[in-house]
């Protein structure tokens, strides 16, 4: 799958139920569940099946509290 941050394409995975109630306190959405994480060492870059820039600017999965 493309990475818009890797500027190549690399695996990705969905989030866990965790990484998703991280993102939804980080950005206050309400549905996550189609995100996926970059699993590129060094990348984390977040992205949805269908958008590789679903924010403004790529942003990377946040580190949990």
């Amino acid at each position: 799958m493309p990475c818009s941050t890797c500027k190549r394409r690399e695996p990705h995975r969905w989030l866990t139920t965790a990484e998703k109630q991280v993102l939804r306190e980080a950005t206050g959405r309400k549905y996550v569940d189609d995100f996926l994480v970059c699993v590129a060492p060094d990348c984390g870059n977040l992205r949805t099946g269908f958008n590789q820039n679903p924010f403004d600017k790529p942003r990377k999965l946040p580190e949990p509290r």
